[in-house]
């Protein structure tokens, strides 16, 4: 009889197990990782500061230029002033966080020059234009969107209608002349592709030696620039 009863109950329980497993729900599938189809893409995006980068800037220039005639007979100078504009194009690079180094181009037109001057009995006129330009390196510090920098090169710019004289003889020179520059300047990002700068400029062009019927001459021509400009990343 006990083993009717045992053999029963074994019974039952096998015959409940179906049931249990449908309340149970059966084996389930895990539910796939999160963002399974859709591939990583690491961010490509350079840096604040570096990269290509052209910009557009307009100011304001002053310098002086001075004349010899026979050189310690006769003298004159003037102080042109005027303004200018060019376009500009350069590369910035990151060293670490703290350091930028790059390099940066000018192409522009300018309009500097000074009226007439009788000085010594010399009369003498000066204009720097219409074309102007610059080859510089630059380094900074990038303090979050602010970069404070220097900067130097190569300078060059055409002197047009440069004249001395005294009596009948007359000393001129007409072209383009190169010389270096230096200078500094602060620069603000607005965002990742647009920055603006202040900037200070000081040029210097080798000095033109020549001679007239009646002696020797010499011009040297300095030039200072104060310039606004904006700049876009590419």
């Amino acid at each position: 009889m006990r083993f009717r009863l045992m053999l029963g109950a074994a019974c039952a329980c096998f015959a409940a197990l179906p049931a249990l497993a449908a309340d149970l729900g059966g084996p389930r599938r895990l539910p796939p990782p999160a963002n399974f189809d859709e591939p990583f893409i690491p961010d490509s995006k350079p840096p604040l500061w570096q990269g290509l980068y052209w910009g557009l800037s307009g100011g304001y220039g002053w310098g002086s230029s001075d004349a010899s005639f026979d050189p310690g007979v006769n003298s004159a100078s003037t102080d042109p002033e005027g303004f200018l504009a060019s376009a500009t194009v350069g590369y910035n690079m990151l060293l670490g966080s703290s350091l930028l180094v790059g390099v940066e181009g000018d192409l522009g037109v300018m309009d500097i020059s000074a009226d007439d001057e009788d000085v010594g009995g010399a009369l003498y006129r000066t204009s720097f234009g219409p074309f102007w330009g610059t080859l510089r390196g630059r380094a900074g510090i990038p303090i979050g969107p602010l970069l404070l920098y220097g900067t130097g090169g190569l300078a060059f710019a055409s002197l047009d209608e440069v004249s001395i004289e005294t009596g009948d003889e007359k000393a001129s020179d007409s072209e383009l002349r190169a010389g270096w520059v230096a200078g500094g300047g602060a620069e603000f990002a607005f965002s990742e592709s647009t920055t603006a700068k202040v900037e200070y400029l000081h040029m210097e062009f080798d000095s033109t030696d020549g001679l007239t019927s009646d002696g020797s001459f010499s011009f040297d021509n300095k030039l200072d620039v104060v310039r606004a400009g904006l700049n876009f990343r590419f």
